[in-house]
C-alpha cells in the first residue's frame, strides 16, 4: 500500500488517517497485520504516527518449537519531502534533528514497507518461546556436555613452586 504526499498536501486539514489490514508474507504471517496511522504534513516534513498490531509465527532458537507472538507497536516516523542534502555532496554534517527518511522528491510513501520494517526491527536478536526454555531433548543429545579438551589434561598435573 502506497500513499501520495500530494493527496495530503491537497487536503484541507493536511492530515490523513490510514487503516491498514493486510497479510505481509515476508514476516511469515497468516493473519493480517493491522495498523491505524495518521499522516500529517508539517511544512516540508511528513509525520507518520500510529499503532501496529500483529500476530507473528516464530520458531524458538533454542528448542525449534513453533509459537506465535503478539506484537503491538507505537510508531512515529518523519519523512523529508525535499532532499536533506541540497548540495548533493557526499559529505555533510548530521545534526540532532536530522534523522528523517529522505523521500528525495518522491511523491509516495510505501506503508507496507514501513510496517514491515517496524515489525522486523522490534524483534529480539534471539527468539525464544519461553524465558525458561531448556531446549529440545532430541537436540540436547547432540550437544556436547563435556567441554574439556583431552590434549590439555597434562596441565592439570603441573605443580608450580613459589620462591
Amino acid at each position: 500500500m502506497k500513499i501520495k504526499v500530494s493527496d495530503i498536501e491537497n487536503s484541507e486539514s493536511k492530515i490523513q488517517t490510514i487503516v491498514f489490514s493486510e497479510i505481509i508474507p515476508e514476516i511469515n504471517n497468516e493473519i493480517p497485520v493491522n495498523a491505524k496511522l495518521t499522516v500529517s504534513l508539517l511544512g516540508s516534513l511528513v509525520k507518520l504516527e500510529g499503532t501496529i498490531t500483529a500476530v507473528q509465527n516464530l520458531t524458538c532458537d533454542i528448542c525449534l518449537k513453533e509459537f506465535t507472538k503478539d506484537i503491538s507497536l507505537n510508531v512515529k516516523e518523519f519523512y523529508e519531502k525535499d532532499s536533506l542534502n541540497p548540495l548533493n555532496s557526499n559529505d555533510f554534517e548530521i545534526k540532532e534533528n536530522s534523522f528523517f527518511e529522505d523521500l528525495n522528491g518522491s511523491d509516495e510513501i510505501d506503508i507496507t514497507n514501513f510496517i514491515y520494517q517496524c515489525i522486523i526491527l522490534s524483534m529480539p536478536n534471539k527468539i525464544v518461546c519461553d524465558i525458561n526454555c531448556n531446549g529440545n531433548e532430541k537436540l540436547n543429545e547432540y550437544i556436547k556436555k563435556d567441554f574439556s579438551d583431552p590434549r590439555l589434561e597434562i596441565f592439570k598435573n603441573i605443580k608450580i613452586e613459589k620462591e
